[in-house]
């Protein structure tokens, strides 16, 4: 017998995307050895020196503040009623499904390399979307809009 007060069924735990820190540790790293080196050749300034690296750093942080702010993974929770204009948003930016499991949807677009996956999850009485920050961003203010 189900207790008076307990939800009768909970949501099942959000799927796991790239968090900020990942995405920020990720990108610094790469940019600030990506730049150390070009420096280091293209200044012919010796690897032993803190030039490159400073440089790097700074790089680095900027790129990787930057890449953080858009490509970490967001969660948009949708109700039923604003289902029909994801759809349309969908549709309109070039989206497909791309692949159907239990009751997740994958939709991606032909430029998928630059604009990422949108994941539709479905909840019963509501819809789960991941993708990254800035897709979830022009999406939220698009379904505010409409």
């Amino acid at each position: 017998m189900p207790m008076p007060n307990s939800p009768t069924t909970a949501d099942p735990p959000a799927i796991e995307g790239l968090d900020v820190k990942v995405v920020f540790i990720y990108y610094f790293a790469c940019v600030t050895a990506i730049t150390a080196l070009s420096l280091s050749q293209i200044c012919h300034w010796s690897l032993l020196s803190p030039l490159p690296y400073r440089w790097g750093l700074a790089v680095g942080v900027v790129v990787g503040a930057i890449a953080a702010y858009r490509n970490h993974t967001k969660i948009l929770v949708l109700t039923l009623s604003q289902l029909l204009q994801l759809e349309a948003w969908l549709k309109d930016n070039g989206y497909e499904v791309s692949e159907t499991a239990e009751n997740l949807t994958i939709y991606r677009s032909p430029q998928s390399w630059r604009r990422g996956a949108i994941i539709l999850e479905n909840l019963g009485d509501r819809r789960r979307v991941y993708s990254r920050a800035v897709t979830i961003r022009q999406l939220q203010r698009n379904l505010a809009e409409g």
